[in-house]
């Protein structure tokens, strides 16, 4: 049997905008796969387990010819299946093979990420023939998927709000709960698995099923009290009449519908039967309107008693007998579009509408950085030039999630879970994210399309894990992000595998930056591009120039941006141009741009783990993140064009979840450019043996023509950086490439190394 593996997005995606269980199938390329005999008898096993009945089609598409292929299309539609038998509006799947490498990767759709994983599961144990009875498992997943059900009328207003390109975001499906929300539904559940969110940041609203959680409380009481909803009935001087009074005097019930000033529907309560709000006296029409508008336009559900709803009020009896302010719109969703028209679906788009008016904002501008190296600086940068601009940015980077300057978590939070922090906060208006590989490759993107992106470069670090085999695929994977943006996308015009992704780009701008061409040769190289950001030589000074059409704007000298020390740290200055690049296409002016690159500084508190200079002790220290070839080879240049006295001394690790290869190349750049080298491991050692790791790097280093001598092994990593700090003297450089784990507590022991003079070193 082929070897299967699988996990769900839960955003939009690389793959798709919905969201899916991703399927990987391995086949043994010794093994053939036969068909249809192979599956003859899982029609069998679905029927007698009463998934299906013996009168379905199954499959109900037709399988390719292929045996991987058909394999992987039976997977997908059986999952797929399992998940339609339980109620859950799922219907895309799609099979995307690899001969060559004998793979082949499924997309299931799923509305629950649980059930799509359960069901995928079940449907694995089914074609690999380890399940035979079907009937009790397929109970409980019924069970458990019906729990977990999108009411009805929740999946109508995201449809109306995609049709309105709204954002929205479910609160009862991961990384959510419902608990995480008390605050606002305090602790009460007006609908099971309705909690959603609409718009992005301040223009946020929250709804649990129809009712919005975020207008005025007096509703809520409104809601909850029958009471004062008949005496408010008596203040707008609307007749009140029992549901048990009305068949006595010759009324029947009807179910109207009203939002937003308009009557959306009206119900037959004892044929069912759809009516058009036109069938209605305009003076019941009114009556209903009336107690729309006294609850703010707010969605309302009118149960009405009349003797005859053609006829006015003076000429039939006429009564409300109550109105719901959360109306659950599910029990209509039956109701044919023959019937008139479709009441679920525009009362849906009235609530949406009510919330944001056609031109109200509904989003924040999202601003995105991928790459391999500079991430975290750029998206600093990044957010340091927002808050110059007067803006309020919320920004997620590794080193934590900040909201308008201030820090509200620490760590590594790149992908949905952090940017969700950004994108949900009332405090920010712009949101910058750095998304990472494991971010954009196994947990999605929190928005379904991002303003700006930018990719920054592509080297083969993190090759090996999560099935990425190659630089080529590395680049495909990253330029997800770049395909998202809507309009504008920065590219490092000096990385082919960054240009490579120009042709699968339909932003609206497109901007590059180069270190090493001019602003014609870029335009000579493509002639989609619209902004330029260059280094051009103005008075024998590098500049950082942005092109615009026909404008050329200098916006700053390269060696006075702090980050730069001077124009030595040349990394630092591509940053730059790639952050001023896509401020400038957020529309920050020139001015702005320059004033806030000339005092961002590369130390501790801006910048933490990138290029933080030491100075407090009699030898100068240089701690950095750089752990693969690119980012050390970054280093080596700064440290070659830094001025040093005495010698340059290097502690470097390497990252055990990398392949054995790039660990030992990663030391290369800097053979021959220090004079004494230190191996040893990050504190977590992914897996690997303690010896393994600074035995590649030693071995990098010997091949690349160091000599022995001058290389020192320490596995143990406080030790390694405790021997760095002993043998150094004065006018010395050491150069501590560290882990963000232990960032913290070296920072701390440099201080206290400077505040207590008698434990100098040397």
């Amino acid at each position: 049997m082929p070897s299967v593996e699988w996990f769900a997005y839960c955003f939009p995606n690389r793959r798709t905008d919905k969201t899916v269980v991703e399927i990987t199938i391995k086949f043994n390329p010794d093994r053939q796969y036969i068909l249809p005999g192979y599956f003859s008898g899982i029609k069998d096993l679905l029927v007698d387990g009463g998934v299906l009945t013996r009168d379905e089609q199954y499959p109900q598409q037709l399988l390719p010819e292929d045996p991987m292929c058909a394999y992987a299309s039976l997977l997908a539609q059986t999952a797929l299946l399992i998940q339609q038998k339980t109620g859950h509006r799922v219907n895309y799947h799609s099979i995307s093979p690899d001969p060559v490498g004998k793979r082949c990767i499924a997309l299931v759709e799923h509305e629950h990420c649980d059930v799509g994983m359960t069901a995928v599961k079940l449907a694995v144990e089914l074609l690999n023939a380890k399940r035979r009875l079907l009937k009790e498992p397929f109970m409980a997943i019924k069970k458990f998927a019906r729990d977990r059900l999108l009411p009805a009328d929740t999946q109508a207003l995201i449809d109306a709000a995609q049709r309105r390109d709204i954002p929205y975001v479910k609160l009862e499906r991961q990384p959510y709960k419902r608990e995480d929300f008390k605050h606002l539904t305090g602790g009460e559940c007006i609908r099971p698995n309705g909690l959603l969110m609409l718009g992005h940041g301040a223009h946020q609203h929250v709804l649990d099923g129809t009712f919005c959680l975020d207008r005025s409380p007096a509703l809520n009481e409104l809601r909850n009290d029958r009471h004062m909803r008949e005496k408010l009935l008596n203040a707008l001087d609307i007749p009140v009449i029992g549901e048990s009074d009305g068949p006595a005097i010759g009324a029947e019930k009807y179910l109207l519908i009203a939002v937003n000033g308009e009557v959306t529907g009206v119900v037959r309560h004892t044929t069912n039967e759809q009516l058009h709000p036109g069938d209605l006296d305009q003076s019941l029409v009114e009556m209903v309107l009336k107690i729309n508008r006294e609850v703010g336009f707010a969605p309302v559900h009118v149960t009405l008693l009349t003797t005859d709803i053609s006829q006015p009020i003076k000429n039939a009896v006429v009564g409300v007998a109550d109105f719901e302010l959360s109306p659950e719109l599910g029990c209509f969703a039956e109701l044919t579009r023959s019937q008139g028209p479709d009441l679920l679906m525009s009362t849906a788009q009235g609530i949406v509408d009510w919330l944001f008016p056609v031109g109200s904002l509904t989003r924040m501008p999202v601003i995105a950085v991928t790459g391999t190296n500079g991430k975290t600086t750029t998206t600093r940068m990044i957010n340091h030039i927002m808050l110059a601009a007067g803006r309020r940015p919320g920004m997620v980077c590794s080193d934590g999630v900040y909201l308008n300057g201030g820090q509200i978590s620490e760590g590594d939070e790149c992908a949905d879970t952090g940017h969700l922090k950004v994108l949900t906060s009332r405090d920010v208006n712009v949101a910058v994210l750095e998304s990472h590989l494991a971010g954009i490759l196994i947990r999605g993107f929190a928005f379904h399309w991002c303003d700006i992106a930018v990719c920054l470069n592509v080297t083969d670090d993190h090759l090996g894990p999560m099935n990425v085999d190659s630089v080529e695929q590395m680049a495909r994977i990253k330029g997800a992000l770049p395909e998202s943006a809507r309009h504008g996308v920065v590219l490092n015009a000096d990385d082919p595998l960054c240009m490579g992704m120009l042709k699968s780009i339909s932003a609206e701008k497109i901007g590059l930056v180069s270190m090493q061409s001019s602003f014609g040769e870029l335009s000579d190289l493509t002639p989609e591009v619209s902004v330029s950001c260059v280094l051009e030589s103005i008075d024998d000074t590098q500049w950082l120039v942005i092109y615009d059409q026909e404008k050329r704007l200098p916006v700053i000298e390269a060696s006075l941006i702090p980050a730069t020390f001077d124009g030595a740290a040349r990394f630092n200055i591509s940053n730059a141009m790639h952050a001023v690049t896509a401020c400038y296409l957020e529309g920050v002016n020139a001015e702005t741009l320059a004033n806030a690159m000339s005092d961002f500084r590369a130390g501790y508190e801006s910048t933490p783990g990138r290029m933080n200079v030491f100075d407090g002790l009699p030898f100068q220290i240089v701690m950095d993140y750089a752990h693969n070839f690119d980012g050390i080879n970054r280093i080596t240049e700064f440290v070659d064009a830094y001025p040093v006295k005495g010698r340059k001394i290097l502690m470097v690790g390497g990252s055990g979840d990398r392949l054995d290869d790039n660990i030992r190349s990663s030391v290369t750049p800097c053979a021959g450019h220090f004079d004494y080298y230190i191996c040893r491991n990050y504190r977590n050692l992914a897996g690997r043996q303690t010896h393994e790791i600074p035995a590649l790097l030693k071995s990098g280093l010997l091949s690349a023509g160091v000599d022995e001598t001058a290389i020192c092994v320490i596995c143990q990593a406080e030790e390694a950086v405790h021997h760095a700090l002993a043998i150094a003297v004065p006018g010395d450089l050491v150069v501590l490439l560290i882990g963000s784990s232990e960032f913290q507590s070296v920072w701390t022991l440099l201080g206290t190394m400077a505040e207590t003079s008698d434990i100098l070193p040397g």
